[in-house]
């Protein structure tokens, strides 16, 4: 499949480079940094509700933690994320400059003339796989969770999203056709100057594609939401107790799975230069 492949070509041309961190661990660091994004607005969720309460103890699930208590511990964990973060950006940042330095170092003149866009679109590639991986992680996780605390409810939001992939298959599948011929009109258009208007036309076509898709992400989520909601309504599904946390978990947990997605799309766009300059 495109995506795997184009994901797997991403990986193998990381681990060819020399000199940056290993691919383990600027994994980890991103997806703990995409966990640290969603928490602290999952957690300030009740804070705002003993708030409005006028309680002094927050309630998760059945623990109360007193008010006080919360928010230090809160404000250390918005702490520890702005740490995470900003080291999580810096070090996907730092490692494009190191390899798009290192090209410029140790590549002869005509090298550089002939490789530059090849190199410099394999690198951005690298940026795409580490924000899919920052968002899609904490997607899995806090989906997950969402479906595991409201099961009845979780079930009926998976059916609902099981039924969108169908047209999100042949979506895909028009996407991956598309950037498969501007692959390949990429290829021969040093070559062949007759293939501008053809390249053109495919790109066109490619990016009415990603600019659909992209834009999918709140309509779908959020009409599968409301969906869901009025589907538990009319089963009788009750919703009291801590389930508004969970729905908001279940919401972010889709939001980021997307989004994740839609990353591994960029990568797939960059499928052709990744093959050229491995090859």
């Amino acid at each position: 499949m495109i995506y795997s492949n184009s994901i797997a070509l991403a990986i193998k041309f990381y681990r060819r480079q020399q000199n940056v961190p290993s691919l383990g661990w600027v994994l980890a660091v991103t997806g703990i940094s995409g966990i640290l994004e969603t928490l602290p607005i999952l957690l300030s969720l009740p804070l705002i509700r003993t708030l409005f309460l006028s309680s002094e103890h927050v309630a998760l699930g059945t623990t109360k933690i007193e008010l006080r208590n919360y928010v230090i511990a809160l404000i250390l964990l918005l702490l520890i994320r702005l740490i995470v973060g900003i080291y999580s950006q810096y070090i996907n940042a730092s490692t494009r400059i190191r390899l798009l330095a290192d090209f410029r170092e140790h590549s002869t003149a005509s090298e550089r003339a002939k490789m530059k866009t090849v190199f410099g679109k394999s690198v951005q590639s690298l940026n795409f796989l580490l924000v899919g991986w920052s968002q899609l992680l904490p997607g899995i996780l806090f989906t997950l969770a969402g479906i595991a605390l409201f099961p009845s409810f979780g079930f009926i939001i998976l059916s609902i999203l099981f039924l969108w992939l169908i047209p999100m298959r042949f979506l895909k599948k028009r996407q991956d056709e598309s950037h498969e011929i501007v692959s390949e009109l990429q290829a021969s258009l040093e070559e062949n100057a007759t293939v501008t208007a053809q390249w053109r036309d495919a790109r066109f076509k490619a990016a009415k594609l990603d600019s659909f898709n992209k834009n999918l992400r709140e309509f779908i989520i959020v009409s599968t939401l409301i969906i869901g909601l009025f589907v538990a309504h009319a089963s009788g599904i009750s919703f009291a107790g801590n389930s508004l946390l969970v729905i908001l978990m279940l919401l972010r947990g889709l939001q980021q799975l997307f989004t994740g997605y839609i990353m591994t799309q960029q990568v797939a766009a960059l499928k052709g230069y990744l093959i050229e300059f491995q090859t």
